[in-house]
């Protein structure tokens, strides 16, 4: 006896008692297919719909067994709709294959059929008939993970695909796709640019239209604009895409800049010819790489899963490669979060760098590093690091709290190959020949103010925490001084600030014991008339080998700096400016003779343009110039701008008592301080406002600070409480102390 689906298949194919045709196909290959109202309303509610009475009135088709209804479906081909049939009536898919999967796929979705979408959905990437055409409709209809499977697959197998004539047949906008993935595999991008260019001429041939270079350009639109120029070897470029005309003269400039001073766009110097392409890396197999200076590292984290359940300090490396003398690598960490209390698992991203026996002994580079993104509508996640030195001291740079395991596996993302369970990390690297360009300055020149433009400033603002962008270096004194601008994180509201720095570091100096010191004014310039700069000041700065670096780690929050009204962001230009004045001090206090016996002094200091001083930054400071020695020590006042995070971010003025120049040969040398703090009234017959401290104690690990008195700059500045000079704007602060004990101690 004849099964159920038997039964079925028999019904199907003998059209027994259908009552609905379906006219499917275009042109000569349109086909009469039967089938019976009952079983299809069964299977699908866009049948039901189409065969309620209300429906059939309005089509005005005859519902009558003698005339069966006739529905015209032009737009599916007649061998997918009979194995939709097959399926509906029998569960049968033994008809389904690559060559009429997506056809099938665009049925099965049409009518929505739900197991049938999964069915087609099944069939492997590989066996496909058209990869392209099952790509574009996998985006039509929104699958996102089988989309993912498409371009991955594509991207793969990109040199062999990109041959075919479906490759011939896409249009713009699926090139754009292709051409602004990470992963696309060719050998290098000039091989990419050969490609693109060929079917942009098979689309003027398909136009009926002249392969000249406007028709060119105009056939690739903004796929030109994904290409990626700068990573194809100097010498193709001149010899074949220059001469092809397709590109601008300004364009090719911009090229041949960046390709001359890849460093410009992260140092902040404007150039005379701004970069329209890409400049990132791809995937590509370094080993066969032209260009030695610049390239990408990857590495694939696969059983990402795994790796996440590990214990914190587990890694993965990739394989090596050999780039001027060293051997490079990436190393993934897991390490546990450390910039707030949540329990965390965190990604530690480092290049990892080895110098080969007999090898040079250092080198310098710039590095990009990226969790590429499958998404074409998500970013990649970007933390940059600028003139690193490697060395046998440093070996590793990287971040160690690049992003949570969480977010990494977040699908929203976009970095995750959950089908896969595995990651891409990738490092675009630019090699620099020598730390510094050696610049031959004034020896006696003391001072001078570096400037800095940071270009796409909403990309910046976009990085992880640790990013940073380096000026070029000034020399003064015969040090190399640069601006750092880096990218900090206020956990608790979960703000990015911009970090401000002046630096002063030279790999090359041999002598150990340099210092510099130095007062600076950091400044973000006011793009807009009538705005103010935004101001932090600091003094007396000592720069060694161990403190190459002083600034303020939250100079302004982004949201702040990139507000239209504050004048600081050019919006149109998407860029700002940073600038230090910074002059040179003596590295050296001059050496006062006083009575080693005296142990007390008065200390007094005046600020002037307070009013200014109120408005700069937190952490702007001023010190008094002058010096007390009491016990053979210089003693000074130092005023600093703190915020009273208490009272919604409230500015106060803190000062202290500042032991300025400790002796660097004893490290252990300390003693106890009293006194009393004043801020010394303006008007007669009022007292002074005083605020003891006893028995503070000042040493070397301590940074040579003794007790902090604050008042809000509300209070100081309040003509009620006599402390303000309204009239010549400033203020007087006061300390009379006595140093109880002044002995270093015996380090034997």
């Amino acid at each position: 006896m004849p099964s159920s689906m038997d039964r079925m298949r028999h019904l199907l194919s003998t059209a027994e008692h259908s009552d609905v045709h379906f006219l499917v196909g275009d042109g000569d290959a349109k086909e009469i297919l039967p089938s019976h109202q009952l079983i299809l309303k069964n299977a699908s509610n866009v049948f039901e719909a189409m065969f309620r009475p209300d429906a059939k009135k309005e089509q005005g088709q005859n519902a009558s067994v003698n005339c069966p209804a006739v529905i015209e479906v032009p737009d599916v081909e007649v061998s997918a709709f009979k194995v939709m049939l097959s399926f509906i009536y029998a569960d049968d898919l033994d008809e389904l294959d690559g060559n009429n999967a997506m056809a099938l796929l665009y049925a099965a979705k049409k009518y929505n059929i739900p197991d049938l979408v999964d069915a087609c959905l099944q069939i492997p990437i590989s066996e496909l008939r058209n990869v392209f055409f099952a790509f574009a409709q996998a985006r039509l209809f929104k699958l996102e993970a089988f989309s993912l499977k498409c371009l991955r697959y594509i991207c793969q197998n990109a040199v062999q695909l990109f041959e075919s004539n479906d490759f011939l047949q896409i249009d713009q906008n699926m090139l754009c796709v292709f051409l602004d993935n990470d992963l696309l595999l060719f050998s290098d991008e000039f091989e990419i640019w050969k490609t693109a260019l060929r079917w942009a001429d098979e689309k003027c041939r398909q136009n009926g239209i002249e392969c000249s270079l406007e028709n060119r350009r105009a056939m690739l639109g903004s796929a030109l604009f994904k290409i990626r120029f700068t990573n194809i070897h100097e010498e193709d470029f001149s010899k074949f895409v220059v001469p092809s005309g397709v590109l601008t003269m300004e364009e090719v400039l911009g090229v041949y800049q960046f390709n001359a001073h890849p460093f410009l766009h992260l140092h902040g110097i404007p150039g005379l010819y701004s970069l329209k392409f890409p400049s990132h890396g791809r995937i590509f197999d370094w080993k066969k790489a032209k260009d030695n200076r610049k390239g990408t590292l990857s590495l694939d984290i696969e059983k990402l899963s795994e790796f996440a359940g590990e214990s914190v300090g587990s890694r993965r490396l990739s394989d090596a490669v050999d780039i001027n003398g060293f051997e490079w690598k990436i190393k993934a960490e897991l390490r546990k979060k450390t910039d707030d209390t949540d329990d965390k698992k965190c990604l530690g991203f480092y290049l990892w760098c080895n110098a080969k026996e007999g090898g040079p002994l250092n080198c310098v580079y710039s590095a990009i590093y990226r969790i590429v993104s499958e998404k074409r509508e998500a970013d990649n996640c970007i933390g940059t690091r600028c003139d690193c030195v490697i060395n046998k001291a440093h070996i590793v740079r990287g971040f160690t709290n690049f992003i949570t395991f969480e977010e990494l596996m977040e699908p929203s993302n976009g970095f995750y190959n959950r089908e896969d369970d595995k990651v891409t990390l990738a490092i675009d690297i630019t090699m620099k020949d020598e730390k510094i360009e050696k610049f031959i300055a004034d020896p006696n020149k003391s001072n001078g103010t570096l400037c800095m433009e940071i270009e796409k400033l909403s990309e910046f603002a976009r990085e992880i925490k640790g990013s940073e962008r380096k000026s070029e270096a000034f020399r003064i004194t015969g040090m190399p001084w640069k601006i750092s601008a880096e990218i900090e994180m206020e956990y608790e509201n979960n703000e990015k600030w911009l970090g401000f720095y002046l630096l002063c570091d030279d790999a090359s100096e041999k002598d150990e014991h340099w210092s510099r010191k130095c007062s600076a004014t950091l400044r973000i310039v006011s793009q807009k008339n009538g705005t103010e700069d935004l101001i932090g000041r600091l003094n007396n700065l000592i720069f060694d080998k161990k403190s190459t670096e002083w600034g303020f780690s939250n100079f302004i929050r982004f949201a702040e700096l990139m507000d239209p009204s504050k004048g600081f962001y050019n919006r149109e230009e998407d860029k700002m400016e940073l600038a230090i004045d910074f002059i040179m001090n003596e590295t050296k206090m001059e050496k006062i003779i006083s009575d080693p016996n005296k142990s007390n002094g008065t200390l007094s200091m005046e600020i002037e343009e307070l009013s200014a001083f109120a408005r700069e930054i937190g952490g702007s400071e001023r010190i008094s110039e002058t010096a007390v020695y009491i016990k053979g020590m210089p003693w000074k006042i130092s005023a600093e701008i703190v915020m009273d995070g208490v009272k919604s971010n409230e500015k106060r003025l803190c000062f202290s008592l500042l032991s300025d120049d400790a002796p660097k040969e004893d490290e252990n040398w300390s003693c106890n301080c009293s006194g009393t703090f004043q801020i010394v009234s303006q008007k007669n017959g009022v007292s002074n406002f005083i605020s003891e401290f006893d028995d503070d104690v000042f040493d070397y690990n301590e940074n040579k600070w003794a007790y902090l008195y604050s008042i809000s700059f509300a209070e100081l500045m309040d003509p009620e409480k006599s402390f303000y000079d309204q009239s010549e704007d400033k203020v007087t602060l006061a300390i009379e102390f006595t140093v109880n004990e002044a002995k270093p101690e015996d380090k034997s």
